[in-house]
């Protein structure tokens, strides 16, 4: 499927996915960007698979992240990612993309990958489309980026990305609280819930893409959103066939 011109690969998971196989199972599509892609991260240590194994041999979780992509190519991709699955919940996180800006001539001129607005209208969007496939929606977010100065260009840069993180932040939360989607907020909550944050949970550096170390904690807090929706769904007996 192209945009001006340059395919979008579907993610491999997508790819290699069977509904025939998963008929009776309850299924899970993950969407968002790289800390939902996990490509840096084994396949067995990633919060997705992770969370597989939690629920149990019922549950099918289907990875459709693409790194570097915001919540406007989720909403694009929608038809080809997520409908052909025909799941039961969908997982969605862009926060750190539909925020992430790039710098021009001075250290203060740049532009957002999606606008805040355009992140709320994408993120209401998604959630009318899994409710219209009788489809439960979750959001989640990252942990807090830390204030590692050699993960940004510059200092101002470090200033100006965190003040947007924090902005978009309320948007997700805002949007979650107005539609009562359940939200798993790591950006508030992970540095409670983790001994020696953040050195032990990102590889310094980079500040964004948490590393294995955090993959259990993440699954956890997920698990808690998604399992209610599946026992929920077990106990009507609308998985068996569908």
């Amino acid at each position: 499927m192209p945009i001006l011109d340059e395919p979008i690969p579907a993610p491999i998971e997508i790819e290699e996915f069977d509904l025939k196989s998963c008929r009776g199972k309850f299924r899970i599509v993950v969407l968002g960007d790289s800390i939902t892609a996990l490509e840096r991260i084994e396949r067995p240590q990633r919060w997705t698979t992770l969370l597989e194994t939690q629920l149990g041999s019922e549950v099918r979780v289907v990875n459709a992240g693409i790194g570097g992509t915001s919540s406007s190519l989720g909403l694009f991709r929608w038809e080809r990612d997520v409908t052909p699955v025909k799941p039961h919940c969908v997982v969605i996180c862009f926060l750190l993309n539909d925020s992430h800006i790039r710098h021009y001539e001075c250290r203060s001129s740049y532009v957002v990958q999606c606008t805040p607005d355009r992140m709320d209208a994408n993120l209401r969007t998604m959630v009318e489309r899994s409710r219209m496939m009788d489809a439960e929606p979750v959001f989640w977010t990252p942990p807090p980026v830390p204030e590692w100065p050699e993960a940004f260009n510059s200092p101002t840069h470090m200033e100006i990305q965190l003040e947007l993180l924090d902005h978009y932040l309320l948007t997700v939360e805002r949007v979650a609280r107005d539609l009562q989607v359940p939200l798993a907020n790591f950006w508030r909550t992970f540095p409670s819930l983790a001994d020696n944050y953040p050195d032990d949970y990102f590889d310094y550096p980079d500040g964004y893409h948490s590393n294995a170390h955090s993959q259990p904690i993440l699954s956890e807090g997920i698990v808690e959103r998604v399992r209610p929706i599946f026992e929920e769904r077990k106990t009507a007996h609308n998985l068996g066939g569908s």
